[in-house]
């Protein structure tokens, strides 16, 4: 018999996750599971990533990160994430990071971020 964990898992907010395994007669079924290492885990990456929002906002008011960095960080997105989102190289995206770059960008080129993140270009353009 297969061993599925069925632990509750707050992050899911009274969800369960399913997986695929091998039932005794050796055939896929489904099978729902919980799992607290997995919220553990969740529960990590989350606070790490409002921990970066947080110090993307001091740098902001410094005026070294840009709004891309900041809203990078509240769609829980990374670099390589949000490049492939954007569809360009990784490198352009660092770019596109820091403030005295992002106030040369066109209109056109946010309007590409300002369509990942769901928001309005303007928003993006007079972030406070």
């Amino acid at each position: 018999m297969i061993k599925i964990p069925h632990e509750p898992n707050a992050t899911l907010n009274g969800m369960e996750k399913v997986m695929y395994a091998k039932n005794d007669q050796g055939e896929f079924e489904r099978y729902n599971y919980g799992s607290s290492v997995e919220e553990f885990a969740t529960q990590v990456a989350v606070e790490e990533y409002e921990t970066l929002k947080q110090e993307c906002l001091v740098r902001i008011k410094q005026g070294l990160s840009s709004p891309i960095e900041y809203f990078m960080y509240d769609h829980r997105m990374d670099l390589p994430t949000l490049a492939s989102a954007v569809g360009m190289f990784q490198w352009r995206v660092k770019r596109h990071l820091k403030m005295r770059v992002f106030q040369k960008m066109s209109d056109a080129l946010l309007l590409r971020y300002a369509d990942v993140f769901s928001i309005d270009l303007f928003y993006l353009k007079d972030f406070r």
